[in-house]
């Protein structure tokens, strides 16, 4: 069945969607500029992207298998139900990778971390199937160790172990992987051409902060000996994430899996891992919203550090986003030197929004456009960069909202 949405917008936002509408379908990537296509799905969280040189790769392939249990509200599949969430995931890199005539091969797949909406779940599904319909030349993830390998498979015990099986049948064909390596500029470097002006550096994880120097982390938990034991297992799968960020010339964007962070009077500081982060990062373009903006995550201290003119949400059930995420998102950080255009809010996009969600959320959620998948493209050099929903009901693909060319900021 095909997704029927409805949307209730206020009258002026309905003009401004009418006059940013752009017609058929997102034209094809050039050479030069960077595509980051945020993959609707209603299923989980995916993301592709077409580098300035076409080197490709994927963050993330979910798949959270059957929802009828959840409580409130999910959004249907995905075009539909037709197809898995990996065939569909699939369909669309197939689509879209036609201009670099590679047969849909993807150089490079990070996995943020081992939850089920972005790895699959009971061993397939997600990354695991997605694996056995295009050729993934290399996946990267924050390994099987952390913060012991008993640990890691106990808190992951329902996606790990089929997830492990999928890594041995590709290291049995001879393929890649690599385990990610905080503070490199290099493990997702271009493959056919160089430019100074681009680079994914790796930020965070498994508890451990780039410093700015070299490969030098820091740890952020805190506690000696048995202290320091207990707050490591308090980290949680999602507070251990791999998170990148990736510049291409006055351009920054930002992808941080599921980090959190936490009030201001937390007993804890070391989970806030978002504001660790937020604090290291700074003024950053387009941000990835951390752990879907549910209540955990984009707390202010963490937006107003990075300032996004954009933000984007993978979302795809009535708690992600959460009320205060999503105002925090609208309305902080405002950079007074290039005011956003809508009376001075910032965009945030939602890849899948449930029509309850929406109607929580009153004005902001209005505030937000239609849902899709969400496409980011920077243009040659990165100076400049433009944001379009496509249609997520079929797979025409077509654009049914474009932002205006926005100018980077650093």
């Amino acid at each position: 069945m095909m997704k029927n949405k409805v949307y209730r917008f206020p009258l002026l936002l309905c003009v401004l969607l009418s006059a940013c509408s752009s017609g058929p379908g997102l034209t094809p990537w050039r050479e030069g500029c960077l595509d980051i296509h945020q993959i609707s799905t209603g299923r989980g969280n995916a993301t592709f992207m077409i580098l300035p040189d076409g080197t490709t790769m994927m963050v993330d392939a979910g798949d959270q298998g059957d929802t009828t249990h959840f409580r409130q509200e999910v959004m249907p599949a995905v075009p539909s139900s037709e197809l898995s969430p990996a065939q569909w995931i699939a369909r669309y890199v197939r689509h879209f990778s036609r201009p670099l005539c590679n047969d849909a091969k993807v150089d490079y797949m990070l996995i943020t971390h081992y939850d089920s909406d972005h790895i699959g779940i009971h061993g397939k599904g997600g990354v695991m199937e997605l694996d056995t319909l295009l050729h993934i030349e290399k996946i990267v993830d924050r390994g099987y160790d952390y913060p012991t390998p008993e640990l890691a498979m106990q808190m992951n015990r329902r996606t790990l172990p089929g997830y492990l099986r999928t890594m041995e049948a590709r290291a049995s064909r001879g393929l890649g992987y690599e385990k990610f390596i905080v503070g490199s500029d290099t493990q997702f470097a271009l493959l056919h051409e160089t430019r100074p002006d681009f680079k994914i550096r790796n930020i965070y994880a498994n508890g451990q902060l780039w410093t700015g120097e070299g490969f030098q982390t820091r740890d952020i938990v805190i506690g000696e000996g048995e202290e320091y034991e207990e707050n490591l297992k308090a980290m949680n799968e999602n507070r251990l994430s791999c998170t990148i960020n990736i510049s291409y010339g006055d351009f920054d964007y930002h992808s941080g899996g599921d980090i959190q962070g936490s009030s201001a009077n937390s007993t804890r500081p070391w989970r806030n891992v978002e504001k660790f982060v937020g604090e290291f990062i700074g003024e950053t373009d387009v941000v990835l919203a951390n752990h879907h903006a549910y209540s955990d995550a984009m707390y202010e201290p963490f937006v107003k550090a990075v300032t996004p003119q954009v933000c984007i949400i993978p979302v795809w059930d009535y708690y992600h986003p959460q009320p205060a995420p999503l105002n925090n998102m609208l309305r902080c950080g405002i950079d007074e030197r290039h005011p956003a255009v809508r009376d001075s809010i910032n965009y945030v996009f939602a890849a899948g929004m449930v029509g309850s969600n929406r109607e929580r959320l009153a004005g902001d959620g209005a505030l937000v456009p239609p849902d899709g998948h969400v496409v980011v493209r920077v243009y040659e050099g990165g100076a400049r960069f433009q944001v379009f929903v496509l249609d997520d009901g079929n797979t025409n693909y077509d654009v049914i909202y474009r932002t205006p060319v926005l100018k980077s900021r650093n």
